[in-house]
């Protein structure tokens, strides 16, 4: 994550965007996303995607090195790219070095005992994924699903959803957004 603040310089001049358009934007401050740029100070992950939603590009477009750019077959664990959302014991690791150009995020996620969503959200695009370890309560459109290892969903992302871990050990999963969201 080091390269986070070449990449929003190189985005924010590629559209010819201000400092100061991309912090309003991003409802920050001119000189937070300065910093950030010279790597003297980070944003959180909530922060970050709402950079990138200003400058109209994927989460991951900001996460990923320039090298990352060409066609990566294999992925390996080590080269995963790895976030946690803030204030939230839910881990997730991209099993693809790159999304530019694709049609589908594929997440590997951990969720620890009590963690999960926060709340129920929606958005454009479909979503499934396949319980591995542990359970994990799913709520689509108010109905609630106790997923076990095995189990997997599948359901469009305009349906109010979210999850959950409400078992004692930590769950998990393999979770594929389409089109990619991070």
């Amino acid at each position: 994550m080091d390269n986070i603040g070449k990449q929003i310089r190189h985005h924010r001049q590629q559209k010819n965007l201000t400092l100061k358009q991309v912090a309003e934007k991003a409802e920050c401050s001119d000189v937070f996303i300065s910093q950030v740029e010279r790597s003297l100070a980070s944003p959180s992950i909530a922060t970050l995607k709402r950079i990138a939603n200003a400058l109209e590009v994927n989460l991951i477009t900001l996460l990923q090195a320039d090298e990352a750019a060409e066609e990566h077959v294999v992925t390996r664990k080590k080269d995963r790219v790895q976030f946690k959302f803030p204030h939230t014991e839910v881990y997730s690791e991209l099993l693809t070095t790159n999304i530019r150009n694709k049609q589908m995020q594929p997440i590997y996620k951990i969720v620890k005992a009590g963690a999960g969503s926060e709340g129920t959200y929606r958005h454009e695009g479909e979503e499934m994924g396949v319980v591995l370890e542990g359970t994990l309560e799913l709520t689509v459109d108010k109905q609630v699903y106790d997923l076990e290892p095995g189990d997997a969903f599948y359901f469009s992302s305009s349906r109010t959803h979210g999850y959950r871990n409400k078992g004692k050990e930590e769950t998990r999963l393999i979770w594929v957004i389409t089109p990619p969201t991070f």
